[in-house]
């Protein structure tokens, strides 16, 4: 009689792309949940919230997002390729990991502000260069995303696409888009027009909220290849959808 269990490496891996997903998905709204429900004052950027209450959230959900992705494996390797799934996942990880260890800096007044590692090896006279770290480790985790979705969760283990996979790749790519076109809105406002963006940051905390529709399309990219809800939506699944290959 066959064995119709399901495959404890197959299992896995699906594991650790909801596990990423959710995370990321559900991040901007647990920060927003205590903003409104518990008076935490909100913040410029998703980076900010490091000097509140919730710092140990956005500190828990970053270094999660890193330790799955330097242990996922992803697609194997093709012959001559370079950006492979695991060398994606694993700079992404390590960006991810950054940017929770090395903070980004604070500009409220009265801001809680507890002694980070970073700031036991570099002198606040350097302080620049932490938040420049800090800014550029999150700009490569979120391109790198944005890359896992166009280039590497369109990869299939089979020659001929399905019309449902075809589907699911198209979202992959709107996905995948959204979050590299948010790393660009967000570095073309720094760069070349930082006082607008210091007005819109606190009028309307610009930063936090492109931050978030990147994060939401990186949560839902990562759900999608992890066959959540596979049975829910046909429209983008069908029985191929259970293996991570696809």
């Amino acid at each position: 009689m066959p064995d119709t269990r399901p495959n404890p490496d197959m299992s896995t891996v699906l594991r650790l792309r909801r596990a990423i997903g959710a995370i990321g998905l559900t991040l901007p709204f647990v920060l927003l949940a205590n903003v409104y429900l518990f008076n935490v004052p909100m913040q410029r950027s998703i980076s900010a919230f490091f000097f509140t209450e919730l710092r140990e959230v956005f500190v828990s959900a970053s270094a999660g997002v890193g330790l799955f992705l330097v242990a996922y494996e992803g697609y194997s390797r093709r012959p001559n390729e370079v950006l492979t799934d695991r060398m994606v996942s694993s700079i992404s990880g390590v960006a991810v990991f950054t940017t929770a260890f090395i903070p980004t800096l604070c500009y409220r007044e009265n801001c809680y502000q507890p002694l980070a590692l970073f700031d036991r090896l570099i002198p606040p006279s350097m302080d620049q260069l932490q938040q420049n770290v800090h800014f550029s480790a999150a700009g490569i985790f979120l391109i790198f995303m944005g890359i896992t979705s166009i280039r590497l969760f369109t990869r299939c283990s089979v020659e001929n696409l399905g019309r449902h996979k075809k589907r699911r790749n198209q979202c992959y790519r709107f996905f995948g888009w959204t979050i590299i076109a948010m790393v660009i809105l967000i570095g073309v406002v720094k760069i070349f027009l930082p006082e607008q963006g210091r007005i819109w940051d606190a009028a309307w905390s610009f930063t936090f909220w492109a931050e978030s529709v990147a994060l939401w399309s990186l949560g839902l990219s990562w759900l999608l290849k992890g066959g959540t809800m596979a049975e829910q939506i046909p429209f983008l699944f069908d029985a191929e959808a259970a293996s991570p290959g696809t």
